[in-house]
């Protein structure tokens, strides 16, 4: 008697189960794809904003010439949440608005301060320093550098344990000739 075997029809279920595994992997990883996007997306949005921000100060330079290009400016000033802090304490002083008449300092003092309460509103961990030349003779110059902690998915974590994400400080630097 002569045996035939028959040949098999369909999956076994070791093909399949190696099927879903390499479709699981693949998911995990389209969904980390999907994670570093999302924070790449936050992040570049952050920058912007950053950048749009230190412009409306450096908008605020160009307006107030009295003070920025005339070389009242302290040489270097720091910004830190809504705290103003320069050697001459023009720009630290306390103004309460300047609604009808307001010398160019007190103006400058105004615009500074508020600029840092809508950088603090936005990005409290920001800090910012702002370098101006003085130099006699030459057209006034300003360094305006904003720093920030910025949060992005950890991409080349090999096991979960090392964090999902990693933080590094940013910086931006926008030079300003008021």
């Amino acid at each position: 008697m002569i045996v035939r075997r028959r040949r098999q029809a369909g999956f076994s279920i070791l093909e399949t189960l190696v099927t879903l595994i390499v479709v699981a992997v693949g998911l995990l990883g389209l969904a980390k794809i999907q994670a570093a996007s999302v924070s790449s997306t936050q992040n570049s949005r952050v920058r912007s904003l950053i950048a749009l921000q230190t412009e409306s100060l450096a908008a605020v330079m160009h307006a107030n010439k009295g003070f920025w290009a005339a070389g009242l400016a302290p040489s270097t000033f720091t910004v830190s949440g809504t705290t103003v802090t320069d050697a001459s304490g023009t720009l630290s002083a306390t103004v309460s608005g300047c609604s009808s008449a307001c010398t160019p300092s007190q103006l400058a003092a105004y615009d500074v301060q508020a600029w840092a309460s809508a950088m603090n509103a936005k990005f409290p961990s920001y800090s910012a320093t702002v370098t101006c030349s003085t130099t006699v003779g030459v057209p006034v110059s300003c360094n305006v550098t904003v720093s920030w902690s910025e949060k992005y998915v950890a991409i080349n974590s090999m096991t979960a344990a090392s964090g999902v994400t990693s933080s590094a400080t940013q910086s931006f630097t926008l030079y300003v000739q008021p």
